[in-house]
């Protein structure tokens, strides 16, 4: 068989159904095998800045390794910025980077360039289709080093010319390392440290996630009666947010972590590798530190873990559940309350909208690159885990792209992405693979017409907004970008029109479907103090 057909045939059979990208000359073997094969999809995308994003927004909403094709080396220099965001939320994506054609690489041809240093940059590893010789066995160590924890992007470079070269190959499914798990031992010794805690707390990140450990957190959360934070800018909700021990995100500044925080004895952070923060602020974490995770590259943010070890997330908390003897009374919500505001006459308050909108779309798969309306979506939804997903990185562009990729891979559902004017611009042209998938996504975009992310920070550090962080004029025609890609388009510019169209949703759109909020600048969301 071709060396095409053994690449192809090998991610079958290592669970792979989807692969997105933006195909060029060099993906032309790659693209035409596809053709032929009914267990494996290409998904085209318009451009590998909205690829990238599918590719792990995929991956993500599904909990499986997600697999993008990137075409040489300005491709690949489209894709860098989501794949550095698929490194942060630690999510295993294989990359196979279109390699120029061997032959004459030595007259220096267009799109040529150095592939390894570049996925390098923003890759757990690199690996090539060098020859037919060692074809096979990088094939099996590109997927068998990105299925391994912790996860992250790993690149399979594939020359066009090798990709046609005849093997004698068969597909193998590759077997990658598991995290150990705790000893007997190890885990008294966690259980001890908790059961001595009057008021432990845990901090929970993306690992949680991808070892699918949400429901043995929550367990263990309860019998102690201890909160569940999750760390800033969590790619993933790592516990059902409808949990009384559920007490939402920390806040992105050291200062503010440091007083959420303070009331507890022991802090118990369950994966991530330290707290990502956004403007410098000085944190004091006095308390009792433990860590189990995926990444040995762990360390606390201030002075040292009494106990850190890497692990399966799901099964050391089992293990130290079933390590401590006494459970404590049952636990209180610790979400903070925030109270709604009221209705105001001709003001559409960003806040009133998020819990509409959370309300009828209840059992929906949630992305969220809503800016300063990011809080305000985690104070009032009820999701479970995995469910509501974000960036991570802290960039913007990730939202739309990701929730079109997650409505391909995930049909029965209803995904909905809610997302700023300013990065519903970034990716747009993946409004066109939606549209061409038959997939049902309901985009939700919160027009305010303005970066309100940006000059909040702004008025943090110079006591103003600033006049640049602005998008108009002029004003823009989403309803055009809807009519550009064939989508459904509705707006609202205040609560009767939002309740109008709820209404006849049902928690599910017929088709794509493009909902504009208008919504007046000057209004902040309740929570916009949370933003950092």
């Amino acid at each position: 068989m071709k060396i095409a057909e053994l690449l192809l045939q090998t991610l079958e059979a290592n669970g792979v159904s989807h692969i997105f990208g933006n195909p060029g000359t060099t993906e032309i073997p790659l693209v035409r095998m596809c053709e032929r094969r009914r267990g494996l999809k290409y998904v085209v995308a318009l451009s590998e800045v909205a690829a990238v994003p599918m590719a792990d927004g995929y991956a993500r909403a599904n909990r499986s390794l997600g697999a993008v094709n990137l075409h040489v080396a300005p491709g690949l220099g489209n894709g860098m910025g989501g794949l550095y965001t698929a490194g942060i939320a630690q999510t295993p994506l294989l990359v196979l980077i279109g390699g120029q054609d061997r032959r004459f690489l030595h007259t220096q041809p267009i799109l040529w360039g150095p592939l390894e240093k570049m996925a390098g940059s923003v890759c757990k590893a690199v690996f090539g289709l060098n020859t037919r010789s060692d074809a096979a066995a990088n094939i099996r160590n590109a997927l068998r080093t990105v299925l391994t924890p912790p996860f992250a992007p790993v690149a399979l470079i594939c020359p066009p010319d090798l990709l046609e070269e005849d093997i004698d190959a068969k597909p193998q499914k590759v077997k990658a390392a598991a995290l150990a798990a705790l000893t007997a031992s190890e885990a008294k010794n966690y259980a001890r440290l908790l059961a001595r805690a009057k008021r432990a707390a845990f901090i929970a990140a993306e690992d949680v996630h991808w070892n699918k450990a949400g429901g043995a957190l929550d367990k263990l959360a309860r019998m102690l009666a201890a909160p569940v934070y999750v760390a800033p800018y969590t790619a993933a909700l790592p516990i059902n947010s409808a949990s009384p021990c559920y007490a939402g995100y920390l806040p992105p500044s050291f200062k503010q972590i440091s007083e959420r925080l303070a009331p507890h004895d022991l802090l118990f952070f369950v994966g991530g590798t330290g707290l990502r923060t956004t403007l410098y602020s000085e944190a004091k974490l006095p308390q009792t530190k433990i860590w189990i995770g995926n990444n040995s590259s762990a360390r606390a943010v201030d002075g040292e873990f009494e106990l850190a070890t890497v692990t399966d997330t799901a099964s050391a908390l089992n293990a130290i559940t079933r390590a401590i003897d006494a459970q404590r009374p049952a636990i209180k919500p610790q979400r903070p309350q925030v109270a709604l505001p009221a209705v105001q006459a001709n003001v559409f308050h960003p806040s009133r909208a998020v819990q509409a909108l959370l309300k009828a779309c209840p059992d929906a798969i949630w992305f969220d690159e809503s800016g300063l309306s990011t809080s305000d979506v985690r104070q009032w939804m009820k999701l479970p885990a995995g469910e509501y997903l974000i960036n991570g990185s802290g960039g913007i562009g990730w939202g739309l792209a990701a929730s079109v990729g997650a409505a391909v891979g995930n049909r029965g559902r209803q995904v909905v992405a809610i997302i700023g004017d300013g990065s519903a611009l970034y990716a747009s042209e993946a409004l066109w693979t939606a549209a061409h998938q038959g997939a049902k996504l309901l985009l939700i975009v919160l027009s305010n017409r303005r970066y309100a992310t940006l000059n909040e920070a702004a008025s943090r550090l110079t006591g103003k907004p600033l006049d640049l962080f602005t998008i108009e004029p002029p004003v823009i025609d989403f309803s055009g970008l809807a009519t550009l890609y064939a989508w459904k388009y509705a707006r609202a510019a205040n609560e009767t029109e939002l309740g109008a169209f709820l209404a006849g949703l049902k928690g599910k759109v017929k088709a794509n479907t493009l909902l504009e909020l208008k919504l007046d600048p000057a209004v902040k969301p309740v929570t916009a103090s949370r933003h950092f």
